[in-house]
């Protein structure tokens, strides 16, 4: 409309100065582009909303996913652990221990409403829900008739149930109990409460027009929220989600205006990886644009506002225009002329002065001009430079590939483009260096291509020390970690002495003070005394060590008098365990000139190490040889082992021989790095041998044989790594 008026006006106006036919003209082209541009605007915000829609949607499908995942995996475990109980035995029902250990499973899976056993012939044999089993058959239900029409099925899954005694809807995991002998003794099942999944819905943040649902893989609903239960157990199988989209892939995003809500919305969907189940989220698109609907509405708005103040303006400004017109030309000349000047004498300045090593190259790719940073730089004279082609010059000599690499950017700068690349230069001295090389055309006003412009920055001292940097982050980053590793296991080490302490002080107060409570909680509490002033210890040596402030006093003994005394201490934590010691030591005396103690602090640290870290019933051996130079003492175990690449700083300090949590027996990681230290100070060395995980571990401990009696040995000054936190432990 306002253009319309504007085409009036112009017609209208037959004496109105050319220019300013023309500046209507342009404020009506301004304006249809602004508007354009609001509606191009407006049509990709909507389009960016949905496309956040999808992925929000996709987000919190995968979290669903990733939620149902690990409970039904834990399910899976727990029926798993179960039936590797009761396959061995026979299932005798009303079995007190039985039914005590599927309890003590129960306690760990919130979201099972009972375990139960189903015996061959379809009754129940054992449940958690009744101390009593019912006598109760079960052999008409479809989760245990499939493991009687399926010989090779081992686990299963079944759609929502409605449970019989009214608690519910469920839905079972199932799991075959098989004797050794390959003998169907039965079927394990976990009865999950839906309502617990409705539970972990809720807790997810839904906005409005979100909906969850959780699908067996056939189509049969689960799960809903916002809460459906009319519809579960509901097949929806004939849904393109089922018939369509989960056939040709286990997850995807797609829109749809179909059951079973019937209106435009986005649907995201995940088939977890080892369940037949199928999480799904919608969106409604409605939802997702009532802010854009808002926001269109107030552009409609500051549009047509926009419009008549536009119209307003523009005839102001051309008036304005008319009387200004000559002095703006005049003065646009004089400054253009003033600029094109101060630009060249600026370019020769920077070109000359300039501390980047740049060149001017022909069309052919001649050198004609380089500047004085080039030749200082590279140490060529000009006559070695001019003239040259630029790939052929002294700068690449004997080195074709980077010839090549430059000849093809000098092409491709030709052709418009700018090319940058890192290249290696041949510097008048006869080193290599690196520098960054940026090949650009120059163009004049009309755009034609004048010449090629090369600019090079030599990187090599940069790239140097990047690396460098690179280096000590790596350092500090691993130094930062183990210390921030230690800390929290000595914190956990500390409470775990405290705890006992506490309640020991408890019975105190509360028993007399001859009493068996009474005994038994000073027993305790000075078994965590002598267990804290252990830790301590173990700490206060690993400082003294690292800060040069030990002195061993060392005198000639025989090392089987000290070995005898570790085999002795250490069959207290051996017994426990039930682990297979034993010790091998020769006839002849093995005479070398150590701190006792500190020997005995050794071998004691290297036997704990390797009952920790050895199942019950392992095997540990003490062997103790002479060789020609040096007394061998080794300790092996038949234990968990150790990976190749820990074998590598398996003595660094803080750093612990497994953290696999089912062999974790606490420890500050300092054991084996005091064993190393002290081993050093003696001057000798220790080293580990394993062939891997689960293959057991071999320490073998090398001391020189002693030449002289009762004289006290320095401790040497030891070699400091980043990571050995001397001062960290004072």
């Amino acid at each position: 409309m306002f253009m319309r008026d504007s085409l009036s006006f112009k017609r209208w106006s037959p004496g109105l100065p050319p220019h300013a036919k023309t500046a209507i003209l342009a404020a009506c082209a301004l304006w249809l582009t602004i508007v354009l541009a609001l509606g191009i605007a407006l049509l990709r915000e909507r389009s960016q909303s949905l496309h956040q829609a999808r992925q929000e949607t996709a987000v919190l499908t995968t979290v669903l996913e990733e939620n149902m995942a690990r409970m039904f995996g834990s399910v899976d475990i727990a029926l798993l652990g179960i039936a590797t109980y009761l396959s061995p035995r026979m299932l005798l029902r009303h079995d007190p221990e039985t039914r005590a250990m599927m309890l003590g499973y129960l306690q760990h899976l919130p979201a099972v409403r009972a375990l139960f056993v189903i015996g061959p012939d379809g009754f129940i044999q054992h449940d958690t829900d009744y101390p009593k089993t019912p006598d109760v058959s079960l052999a008409d239900r479809d989760y245990f008739r499939q493991y009687i029409q399926q010989a090779d099925l081992n686990q299963g899954l079944s759609s929502a149930i409605q449970s019989r005694s009214g608690t519910g809807w469920f839905i079972a995991s199932t799991r075959r109990i098989v004797s050794p002998e390959g003998e169907f003794r039965g079927v394990l099942v976990a009865a999950i409460q839906l309502n617990s999944l409705s539970r972990l819905y809720h807790k997810l943040d839904l906005r409005p027009g979100q909906v969850m649902a959780l699908y067996h893989k056939d189509g049969r609903l689960i799960a809903r929220h916002p809460a459906d239960d009319a519809s579960i157990g509901r097949s929806y199988g004939e849904l393109p989600l089922f018939s369509q989209h989960i056939p040709r892939e286990r997850t995807g995003v797609y829109t749809t205006d179909g059951p079973p809500v019937n209106s435009p919305r986005i649907v995201s969907y995940r088939l977890l990886e080892n369940q037949p189940l199928v999480v799904v989220l919608s969106t409604q698109k409605a939802v997702v644009l009532e802010t854009w609907q808002r926001t269109a509405n107030g552009a409609l708005g500051a549009a047509i506002v926009f419009s008549l103040l536009m119209a307003t303006g523009a005839l102001f400004f051309i008036q304005r225009q008319q009387q200004k017109q000559r002095a703006i030309i005049l003065e646009a000349a004089q400054a253009e002329a003033s600029a094109v000047a101060n630009a060249n004498a600026k370019f020769r300045t920077f070109f000359e002065q300039g501390c980047f090593l740049s060149c001017v190259l022909s069309l052919e790719g001649t050198i004609v001009e380089a500047n004085n940073a080039t030749l200082g730089a590279s140490g060529y004279t000009p006559e070695q430079v001019i003239g040259r082609k630029f790939w052929d010059s002294i700068w690449w000599s004997g080195m074709p590939a980077h010839t090549v690499k430059v000849r093809q950017g000098f092409e491709k700068a030709r052709d418009g483009a700018v090319f940058t690349c890192e290249s290696v230069y041949l510097h008048a001295n006869g080193n290599q260096r690196l520098a960054e090389l940026v090949l650009s055309p120059v163009l004049d006003a009309n755009g034609a291509i004048l010449s090629i412009a090369a600019v090079s920055v030599d990187i090599t001292d940069r790239k140097q020390i990047e690396e460098q940097l690179r280096t000590l982050a790596a350092e500090l980053t691993n130094a930062d970690r183990l210390k921030g590793e230690f800390l929290a296991t000595l914190s956990h080490e500390l409470r775990n002495v405290l705890a006992p302490m506490q309640n020991g002080l408890y019975l105190l107060e509360h028993a007399a003070p001859e009493s068996e409570s009474a005994i038994r909680a000073q027993r305790i509490m000075q078994n965590q005394l002598d267990q804290m002033r252990l830790l301590i210890e173990d700490l206060l040596d690993v400082a003294r060590v690292n800060t040069g402030k030990v002195r061993l006093e060392c005198e000639l003994v025989d090392l089987r008098k000290v070995l005898a005394d570790v085999t002795e201490s250490a069959q207290a934590f051996m017994e426990p365990a039930g682990h297979h010691f034993t010790t091998m030591f020769p006839d002849e005396s093995l005479d070398v000139n150590v701190d006792a103690n500190r020997m005995h602090q050794v071998f004691i640290n290297l036997l704990s190490n390797a009952a920790k870290y050895t199942p019950p019933g392992g095997h540990v051996s003490l062997k103790a040889r002479k060789d020609s130079q040096e007394i061998i003492v080794q300790v092996t175990d038949d234990g968990i082992g150790i990976p190749a690449e820990a074998q590598l700083k398996v003595f660094d300090m803080f750093e612990q021989i497994s953290r696999d949590a089912s062999y974790s027996q606490g420890g500050l990681g300092i054991g084996l790095a005091l064993v190393h230290k002290l081993v050093a100070l003696h001057g000798g060395r220790v080293e580990v041998f394993s062939e891997g995980a689960g293959l057991g571990s071999t320490f073998t401990v090398r001391l020189p044989l002693s030449e002289f009696h009762g004289k006290a040995i320095e401790p040497p000054e030891l070699s400091r790594s980043r990571d050995d936190s001397s001062s960290f432990l004072q």
